[in-house]
């Protein structure tokens, strides 16, 4: 029975993957590859390689599966956690949010801060950084929370829950990148072309580095690289389209440049060809490009001598957050824009 996309990204959502320990995630995509007919291995790094057929070209398709997190860096006397955070976190998002504690079990925390009635004037008008802050998770000395599992390097992540919006659009955790495991997984559910051989990895520690990206695609070393990833969606108040002019639920993005440049350049051959195969198959698309991040597509060009390499992207509002969104429409197109993709490419010249 086929799942689908809003089931796979309610599942996938809600586990957790902190960069760097993304075994939660890495089995059920293993699973949900094997099951599709993947020959599948992780590498050293933790990196999920499935592949199927034999053809002269090789394709991958890379999805990072880690989320951004926090760690434990100390206890105090009277039981409350101490953390850094890893990978980019805004400061405002934190203060009263539930977390999830990755100790020897799963512990339920929240974040806490000082209540406004507390507060100085001059402390209302200041953004609590996170080093004022701490996790609650009920202890009551750091001898108690040392014996729950509780040390330094605990990771920690968001707790929140999927749930659905008005019309198209979905909000939980980590849709950064579940969105595109999913993709990855409904890619895994189609027929593969005689000429091609099909690599879909999930890779590992994008956040933090896009490391799992580099290791797997040196492996590999494909004919041609697709980063799937989730990508700024403009059109809120406080992010007006004249600035970032991507729109949810109008199509994924072909993402022409990275990072202001310092990250992924796709050739205009490349992103004619994309546009064009998009065009052909009646596929909703959009064009960006990005000052500020970069995915997977950034590390993969560069290996070895050079990889012809492409990044698609998956509009998102609140990036980061613990309550992403995006429109189950968006998904859907960029299965079929990947699909049409791998059946294209062994005709590209």
């Amino acid at each position: 029975m086929t799942v689908s996309s809003k089931d796979l990204l309610r599942q996938l959502s809600e586990l957790q993957a902190p960069t760097g320990d993304e075994a939660e995630v890495a089995s059920f995509m293993e699973k949900h590859f094997e099951t599709a007919g993947f020959a599948v291995k992780r590498d050293m790094l933790g990196n999920v390689i499935a592949r199927k057929g034999n053809g002269e070209k090789k394709i991958m398709v890379a999805a990072h599966m880690d989320e951004i997190c926090m760690a434990v860096t100390s206890i105090t006397k009277d039981g409350f956690i101490k953390f850094a955070k890893i990978g980019g976190i805004y400061d405002g998002i934190l203060g009263g949010v539930r977390v999830t504690l990755h100790a020897k079990q799963k512990i339920l925390g929240i974040i806490g801060m000082k209540p406004p009635h507390l507060m100085k004037e001059e402390e209302v008008k200041r953004l609590q950084e996170y080093e004022a802050l701490f996790v609650d998770i009920g202890a009551k000395s750091k001898q108690e929370a040392e014996k729950r599992g509780i040390r330094p390097g605990i990771q920690i992540t968001f707790a929140s829950k999927f749930a659905e919006l008005d019309g198209d659009f979905v909000v939980g955790k980590a849709f950064d990148n579940r969105a595109g495991c999913v993709v990855l997984l409904k890619l895994a559910e189609t027929d593969i072309p005689k000429d091609v051989t099909l690599f879909l990895v999930g890779t590992v520690r994008e956040e933090t580095g896009l490391w799992g990206a580099g290791t797997s695609a040196f492996a590999v070393e494909p004919d041609f690289a697709i980063a799937l990833d989730v990508c700024l969606g403009g059109g809120t108040p406080d992010v007006p389209e004249d600035n970032v002019p991507i729109k949810l639920g109008a199509g994924p993005t072909i993402s022409v440049i990275e990072a202001g440049g310092r990250g992924l350049i796709m050739s205009r051959k490349l992103v004619d060809w994309i546009e064009g195969v998009a065009r052909k198959n009646k596929i909703a698309h959009q064009f960006e490009v990005s000052d500020k991040g970069a995915t997977d597509a950034s590390r993969m060009q560069y290996v070895r001598s050079g990889l012809l390499t492409a990044s698609i992207g998956i509009p998102s509002h609140y990036i980061h957050s613990q309550n992403e969104v995006i429109a189950l429409s968006d998904l859907d197109n960029t299965a079929k824009l990947l699909k049409a993709l791998v059946n294209e490419f062994p005709k590209y010249k």
